[in-house]
């Protein structure tokens, strides 16, 4: 009986030996610990989190995560990124570019820097030299306006710094061949991009009259007209007096479309610019006085930020004479909804609020009393 026993066992262990275990077909496989994905992979899952249905917050940690990786990484693609992937990956992380972390200083105050660097603020120096490199092998084998523009949108979304680059997409986009034939959104996205490399970049102003000369004609919409003043505003050309003259006197018309934000943006162009029209100045004030009921505390004190600066003590300013009677009905407008947000304004909020009323010469024994002794603390 134990020899048979015995013979069975050995069988058995004969058949597992002859018989290994089957191994499943359709399982994911685990990548060697030398294995590297391509960058094509990191641009695919950046495009698949954007596209899901996650909160901001999850979104914001995932897409760093890939961000992080990619940075770990790149330098195994320095020699084998072609323009294709060199262009999936400019145009992913600009889709990207509002869930990621600045990592420097807001580069838009340059000027008060010295050490300015020229980096992206969303990457390190060395990443932002190589995403430098990957723009200018794109504008190399770019053939069309369509990926020109695209470069374009991607360089001013990532801040990349690169100079000679940026000025050759320029060139390309603002020849009369190109703004003759273009429609008057990519007229408008242009001049915005523009606007914002020049501000941000430090790139040189290019030659811009021929996109200027498609703007006074053009059916310009309520938000194209405030991208059209907000980019010569950044761009401070005296020779476009005309030009947002023209535009604002046409955009008094569709004020009333405005939100909060959008009479922000217009407040700053009516107080930094000197040529916009007065139609429209009033035109602004009195959407302000309409939305005051409902203003947040940090858009009241960007608002009163710019209304301060429509006084009458200010040099040069045609502004605060013209809309006079706007200015009256606004200010008691701000001061009934600066004392019911009372308790909820942050420092700056409080400062701009205090520095409007005491330009325009607006007593308020409550309202002062409270946000004052806030702005001093916040100065010693």
């Amino acid at each position: 009986m134990r020899s048979i026993a015995c013979s069975a066992l050995v069988g058995s262990f004969q058949w597992i030996t002859v018989f290994p275990p089957r191994v499943r077909q359709y399982g994911t496989t685990k990548a060697s610990p030398g294995a590297l994905p391509d960058l094509a992979s990191h641009c695919a899952l950046i495009q698949k989190v954007m596209d899901s249905s996650d909160g901001v917050q999850v979104k914001r940690r995932r897409i760093r995560g890939i961000v992080e990786k990619i940075e770990a990484n790149y330098i195994h693609w320095l020699h084998n990124c072609g323009v294709k992937e060199s262009k999936q990956l400019l145009i992913s992380l600009t889709k990207s570019v509002r869930y990621l972390e600045r990592r420097q200083q807001n580069t838009v105050h340059f000027e008060r820097r010295e050490n300015w660097s020229g980096a992206s603020p969303y990457f390190s120096t060395a990443v932002s030299d190589w995403l430098c490199v990957l723009l200018e092998r794109c504008v190399r084998q770019a053939s069309c306006p369509e990926e020109y523009r695209a470069l374009l949108s991607a360089a001013a979304a990532l801040e990349l710094s690169d100079t000679q680059t940026l000025c050759h997409l320029c060139r390309q986009l603002t020849v009369l061949e190109y703004t003759s034939a273009a429609s008057v959104e990519e007229v408008v996205d242009v001049l915005h991009f523009i606007s914002l490399l020049v501000k941000r970049c430090r790139m040189p102003i290019p030659q811009l009259n021929n996109l200027l000369l498609r703007l006074p004609a053009a059916p310009l919409s309520a938000r194209q007209s405030l991208v059209v003043l907000s980019s010569l505003l950044r761009l401070r050309r005296r020779n476009s007096d005309d030009v947002v003259c023209i535009v604002s006197r046409r955009a008094a018309e569709s004020v009333a479309t405005y939100t909060a934000r959008d009479v922000i943006y217009a407040l700053e162009a009516i107080a930094l610019l000197d040529s916009c029209h007065e139609k429209y100045a009033g035109a602004v004030l009195n959407r302000c006085t309409t939305l005051c009921p409902v203003l947040k505390p940090a858009d009241l004190g960007s608002i009163c930020k710019y209304v301060a600066l429509l006084n009458t003590s200010r040099y040069g300013n045609d502004t605060a004479l013209s809309c006079a009677s706007q200015l009256r009905r606004l200010l008691p407008a701000l001061l009934e909804r600066t004392e019911a947000l009372l308790g909820r304004f942050s420092v700056r909020d409080a400062h701009y609020v205090l520095r409007c009323l005491e330009q325009h010469k607006v007593h308020h024994s409550v309202v002062f009393s409270r946000l004052s002794p806030l702005v001093c603390d916040s100065q010693k």
